[in-house]
């Protein structure tokens, strides 16, 4: 229904609603020169030049349209104004025209190649069904592939907190090594003698003293042999291990030490990983009484057992620890849904 206007411009009542300074007002009519609204006016702007949102609202979209305007025909008591357009022939005159147009007619309003309003669905064609179920099936799957990636996209920063905040890697790494006691140097001075192949009350190792002394340290059995790091010609001081012996059945442990910030992280660990320079992972458990002594300051010894038998080939290599604390209960579904999904190497990284 036209409403009064400009006999060159007549006012068309069709559904919008305007915006100005934040408060929203409802469409009287509109033609492409002025605007009636109502609502809540201040009685002070009249005369006054704001910049209005003119907002058609349609079907699965919003057009919006700014316009400069000065505020014309206040009427308080009654809560109506016109809107009068500063530039006619703004850059919002394409759309509105078009919009317009449209609306007079009946017809389909589209913008550009993306956004469309069309008649009622008993008004279209029956040949044009193959292609609006198609349009229907093309934006069925692109919702579908939006969800998808929100999905993966949430499943990423869960994987990230759970690898930041519940897992910490040792910074010094571990090496592997029979399960067994360990014979340190008696004095600081220099490996004079190394016999790997002693036997029981043979001399294992012997060490040139600075103060010029001999001192022999001997086998106390017949076990398994294993030099740490040390020969003949070394330079060793008073404590540092010189070799590891053990029964000939023992098996392969990992050992190190830990700074003495993260020892409650060892003690509470939910478990443990091992990644080898090979590319083996493993994980394993700190022994009951894995945790040594060490002078206040200092990094403190541990031992971890491997929960499976490792062979010999590891004896002597270096790995990486990686501790994971406990997770609550409301994340341990998640938590195994991402061991599932992703590499423990990955899934190790800090």
């Amino acid at each position: 229904m036209a409403l009064t206007g400009p006999a060159d411009h007549p006012m068309l009542d069709m559904p919008f609603h305007v915006e100005i300074a934040g408060r929203q007002y409802m469409g009287r009519g509109i033609s492409l020169v002025r605007a009636g609204i109502s609502g809540l006016i201040d009685p002070q702007s009249a005369g006054s030049e704001r910049l209005a949102l003119v907002v058609f609202r349609f079907q699965g979209f919003v057009v919006a349209l700014s316009i400069e305007v000065r505020m014309q025909e206040l009427d308080a008591a009654r809560g109506t104004a016109m809107l009068e357009f500063l530039d006619p022939l703004g850059d919002h005159l394409p759309q509105l025209r078009h919009l317009m147009n449209a609306h007079i007619a009946g017809d389909l309003v589209t913008l550009g190649d993306v956004l469309s309003i069309g008649p009622p669905a008993g008004a279209r064609p029956k040949a044009g069904q193959p292609q609006a179920r198609r349009r229907w099936l093309r934006g069925l799957g692109g919702t579908a592939a939006l969800l998808v990636l929100a999905a993966g996209l949430a499943g990423l920063v869960t994987v990230k907190v759970v690898q930041r905040v519940f897992t910490v890697t040792l910074p010094t790494p571990a090496v592997a090594g029979l399960d067994g006691r360990t014979l340190a140097a008696t004095a600081t001075g220099q490996i004079d003698f190394l016999n790997p192949e002693a036997k029981q009350g043979e001399v294992a190792f012997a060490i040139r003293s600075n103060t010029g002394q001999a001192l022999s340290v001997t086998m106390p059995c017949d076990c398994r042999i294993q030099a740490l790091g040390v020969e003949a010609g070394s330079t060793v001081f008073a404590g540092d291990p010189v070799l590891r012996i053990s029964a000939p059945d023992a098996g392969v442990v990992v050992t190190g030490s830990v700074p003495p910030d993260r020892i409650l992280d060892l003690a509470q660990a939910g478990s443990i990983g091992l990644s080898f320079a090979g590319g083996r992972e493993v994980t394993a458990r700190l022994a009951p009484d894995g945790l040594g002594t060490a002078a206040p300051g200092e990094p403190v010894p541990f031992r971890l057992i491997p929960t499976e038998p490792l062979a010999d080939d590891l004896l002597g290599q270096l790995a990486e620890v990686t501790l994971r604390r406990p997770l609550p209960g409301v994340l341990q579904p998640v938590a195994a849904v991402i061991h599932r999904s992703i590499p423990d190497a990955e899934a190790d990284q800090p």
